[in-house]
């Protein structure tokens, strides 16, 4: 498979190729990884400077939550690259990244599939690393209050406020998705269980490691292994439906 890969918040593309080396390399040779760098610069994560000590000049963002505009440019840039890069078979994303990727496939997935690009229509699967909380252009009660240029809102907020039950949450996804985040995630605890219960349960692949907000590598190889079994498992399928 050819995928697609988006990094985290305050990284780059090179981050990424690190963070990941370890699945990729037991993933072996018959897939591919192309990345996409951020266009907004952004401080290089506190968490992982001290791994990057020659990158604290070069992180990126896709987009700002407190800009919209930001958002619906990331949105299209994201569909440009894949149309002109393209096909790709799967997306592969960590944190912030799978936070732009769920909405992008959300955001696709609610338009005709006529109206989407041969690019776009391609992904079979996602890989969701400590994946964040989709956006959309909300027209909840909550904001109807806000300008009406729009704000950029969380779906199922009440569920990170832990106001919401699991069955509150609709399926917007309809495609296999593999979703693997730290217990220990102190970052952004909560995000990856509500990203999840967006998606096919019936496709839907989970794995819990230990660690924190983090992608599983050489350093456990229990995490390793299980996250190389929710994405093989997911791969599989997405193959077995197309």
């Amino acid at each position: 498979m050819h995928f697609l890969c988006l990094h985290g918040l305050g990284t780059n593309s090179r981050i990424l190729q690190v963070q990941t080396a370890s699945l990729r390399h037991e993933l072996g040779d018959s897939h591919t990884f192309d990345y996409v760098e951020g266009t907004l610069p952004c401080p290089i994560d506190p968490a992982i400077a001290p791994y990057f000590p020659e990158e604290s000049d070069e992180g990126y963002a896709y987009f700002d939550p407190s800009q919209p505009a930001t958002y619906a440019t990331a949105l299209e840039q994201l569909e440009d690259f894949l149309v002109a890069e393209g096909p790709f078979d799967g997306i592969l994303a960590f944190s912030h990244g799978a936070q732009l990727a769920a909405s992008f496939l959300i955001e696709r997935a609610r338009s005709a599939a006529s109206s989407s690009p041969a690019g776009a229509r391609s992904i079979r699967c996602a890989i969701f690393l400590s994946g964040g909380i989709p956006y959309q252009w909300s027209s909840s009660p909550t904001a109807a209050a806000l300008p009406d240029v729009g704000k950029l809102t969380p779906i199922a907020e009440a569920e990170r406020e832990g106001t919401a039950t699991p069955s509150a949450l609709p399926v917007l996804l309809q495609l296999p998705t593999a979703h693997i985040w730290g217990q220990n995630d102190t970052s952004y605890p909560g995000t990856s269980v509500v990203l999840s219960r967006l998606c096919k349960p019936e496709w839907r692949a989970v794995f819990v490691h230990d660690g924190g907000h983090e992608v599983p590598g050489s350093r456990s190889r229990a995490s390793l292994l299980g996250a190389l079994g929710a994405i093989r498992q997911t791969i599989h399928l997405a193959v077995s439906l197309h």
